[in-house]
């Protein structure tokens, strides 16, 4: 499950249809933001952050992964936040991370 999740991520980098950490936040006040993953062990000031925001905007957001499993990602050291601008891939996303509890939380009521 959790390959599948890291497949959809790529597809989303690949096209450039990605946005991180406070660049995410301007993207979702123009309603171009239609999920986002923010690290588990993000520290507890930066998840308010982004929870707040995100949910005031209604964007839907997941607990997922690591800081330097989403930085492996986009070869990067460290990602607190990636989000996904693409409406499909965000859609197949949010279905993955559903099916499979073990690899993503909820941090937001719908």
């Amino acid at each position: 499950m959790q390959d599948k999740i890291k497949t959809m991520i790529m597809f989303a980098i690949r096209s450039r249809k990605y946005a991180l950490g406070e660049s995410a936040i301007e993207q979702a006040r123009s309603h171009k933001i239609h999920v986002a993953l923010l690290a588990s062990n993000a520290s507890e000031s930066t998840k308010k952050k982004y929870l707040d925001k995100m949910s005031f905007y209604k964007v839907p957001i997941f607990e997922y992964s690591t800081k330097c499993e989403l930085g492996k990602l986009l070869n990067k050291e460290e990602i607190s936040l990636l989000a996904i601008k693409d409406i499909n891939m965000a859609r197949q996303v949010i279905k993955l991370i559903k099916e499979g509890d073990d690899y993503g939380k909820r941090l937001q009521e719908e």
